[in-house]
């Protein structure tokens, strides 16, 4: 197993306040950044003591930033040593702080904190924290909190062992940290992409970045860190056959844990001596330490190491003889992995179908702009025909009426034109319908959709008239249902859907499709409070539809993203649909069968590998 340098990332100096240093009312002398930052690892009960000490005393109540910095390496170091109270009430405190005081900063640390926390409980349902925490500094002027931002990112997918995607994240916090001169933050960010290197069997690479992690914490006086990624470079050299260099460099780190009081750290070092003993050919060592080491684990509830530490009291003891003993271990070790997984099955669920959404809707519009196009054509060739034939009616006609003293009947072939031509402008009618409709639910397709909101808008209302809104929406995991249940059944579902829906919007807006399971209703003139309103009954209806021919249980949900068109944020279609777009997938960010107001863009998902992203 791999740890992280720290599970919490730094700012750069630039974001810390000068009242950082009030901590001097609860401790012999003021604290820097550099000494709470080495305190959270080296005394990490010391720190919580100091901060809550200040605290109490009201040290902070007029220096919130102070505060703010004090509390997130309190929350660092309760996570450290696995003190949950600590890590719950300095999240608690951040989430006051960015609430009240409007701190975005705060509000980051807060969630990025629950999100380490949840991910060491094994949760790795945690990374959805991590998102939406660092949605709300990747677009920020300040290039140290942009960076803190990807970091966390990395940091939060390496620990989930999510390494692909967390390992482009992690190169760009490490050029972004280098770029700022910091480098306490870009040996962190280069010590997990050390972690994903070595989760990718990448062993050379993998011990590139721990020397270079370990000479840049040698750089600014961090021993403890520095012998903490001894222990993960340990682990290269066992792969390279070096079992004796392996033992060495986990027993200092253990030491320094142990000294610290950091728990989770000192298990995952015991668990590399474990292996170290066991190449050196020391067997009954192993199993002793690997025994203890899984008794220690489950007492201190670090459900996130079970897996891995009983999967090698299981090996051992198969290889030692004692069977009962190993298939005692394999399926308490297959029990862990079940609840581990399934906890960050959401997380992941979330994120594939993000990219799912945005690979099929592209695909679909492509497709469905082939296909417009092709009956474009062909509306144009029947409306030239159309065209034609009318005017060799007129030509006709004449030559007709005057021949028709000497030629009755000839009359029948008029009416046969007439015929022919009625029929040809029925069919033009027919394909023009067609070009701007869905042929599966019957509502507007894209064409029409875009039709009908330039129309819209190229009419000039007055200022008193309400603001018109876009009610942007996509059917949740419905992948899901065309994989288990067919297409076709996904298509009687959307189908029956579409139908309420109509009868919920009425004639306050117009239904659009605009590819694969994402609509949109046109609302002309509603407002925010009546668009609101719509959004709601939208989802509350589609929430409880029932499907009696379904196989299983089925429930289908929607998220919907709201846009107004106000002229300044939104000043034409494509914008307006933005803002309606990113305010969908917000949606989903935040846990789907949701409604969310366009408010302001966000490149955060994109930022993480996972297709177009939107901030609230």
């Amino acid at each position: 197993m791999l740890c992280g340098a720290m599970s919490i990332g730094a700012m750069s100096t630039g974001l810390l306040s000068t009242g950082v240093s009030s901590i001097a009312c609860a401790a012999a002398t003021p604290l820097s950044r550099v000494e709470m930052r080495t305190l959270s690892a080296g005394d990490p009960r010391g720190l919580i003591d100091k901060v809550r000490g200040a605290l109490d005393a009201g040290m902070y109540a007029n220096d919130p930033a102070g505060e703010r910095e004090a509390l997130w390496w309190m929350g660092h170091a309760g996570i450290n040593v696995s003190d949950d109270a600590a890590v719950t009430e300095a999240v608690a405190r951040l989430k006051s702080l960015g609430s009240v005081g409007h701190d975005t900063l705060a509000a980051s640390y807060a969630g990025f904190l629950t999100a380490d926390l949840r991910i060491a409980h094994g949760d790795g349902g945690g990374v959805g924290d991590a998102l939406q925490a660092a949605a709300l500094q990747l677009d920020s002027p300040d290039p140290a909190r942009r960076a803190l931002a990807k970091f966390q990112l990395c940091d939060a997918y390496s620990m989930a062992g999510q390494a692909r995607h967390s390992q482009p994240l992690c190169a760009e916090a490490d050029a972004a940290f280098g770029a700022l001169h910091d480098d306490w933050n870009q040996a962190q960010a280069k010590n997990d992409e050390g972690n994903n290197a070595y989760a990718l069997d990448r062993y050379a690479e993998a011990g590139k970045f721990y020397g270079e992690a370990r000479a840049l914490y040698r750089k600014v006086g961090d021993r403890a860190q520095e012998l903490m990624v001894g222990d993960n470079l340990a682990q290269v050299y066992l792969k390279q056959g070096k079992p004796g260099q392996a033992l060495a460099l986990s027993q200092a780190s253990l030491a320094n844990e142990r000294a610290a009081g950091r728990e989770s750290d000192a298990l995952i070092s015991q668990h590399d001596i474990v292996r170290a003993l066991d190449a050196l050919g020391r067997r009954r060592e192993a199993v002793a330490l690997i025994a203890s080491t899984v008794a220690e684990a489950r007492k201190a509830g670090l459900g996130s190491l079970l897996p891995d530490l009983l999967e090698q009291q299981s090996q051992l003891a198969e290889r030692d003889g004692n069977l009962e003993l190993a298939l005692s271990a394999e399926r308490e070790a297959l029990a862990a992995s079940r609840k581990r997984w399934s906890n960050s099955l959401g997380s992941q669920q979330a994120e594939l179908a993000a990219r799912y959404a945005a690979r099929e809707k592209e695909l679909r519009i492509q497709e469905l702009e082939r296909t417009d196009q092709i009956k474009n054509l062909k509306l144009r060739a029947a409306e030239a025909d159309a065209a034609r034939n009318a005017m060799q009616v007129r030509r006709q006609r004449g030559s007709l009426l005057a021949a028709l003293v000497a030629a009755s009947g000839l009359l029948a072939g008029i009416v046969s034109l007439l015929l022919l031509l009625r029929s040809q402008r029925r069919h033009a009618g027919e394909l023009r319908r067609q070009a701007l409709e869905d042929p599966l639910t019957g509502v507007d397709n894209r064409r029409g959709f875009f039709r009908r909101a330039h129309a819209l808008l190229e009419k000039r209302g007055t200022g008193e008239a309400p603001l018109h809104a876009l009610l942007l929406f996509d059917f949740d995991y419905f992948k899901l249902v065309n994989d288990r249940y067919g297409h076709p059944f996904g298509d009687i579902v959307l189908n029956i859907s579409l139908q309420r829906l109509r009868e919920v919007v009425g004639t306050r807006g117009h239904l659009a499709r605009l590819g694969g399971e994402e609509f949109i209703v046109l609302c002309p003139h509603i407002g925010g409070a009546q668009a609101l309103q719509l959004a709601e009954a939208m989802r509350a209806a589609v929430g409880g539809l029932v499907f009696p021919n379904a196989p299983n249980a089925l429930d289908v949900t929607i998220s919907i993203g709201v846009a107004l068109f106000d002229g300044n944020r939104s000043h034409d279609v494509g914008s307006w649909l933005r803002s309606a777009d990113n305010a969908m997938y917000a949606a989903k960010a935040r846990g789907r069968d949701q409604i969310v107001v366009a408010q302001a863009v966000s490149d955060l998902l994109s930022q993480a590998g996972a297709g177009p992203q939107p901030a609230v």
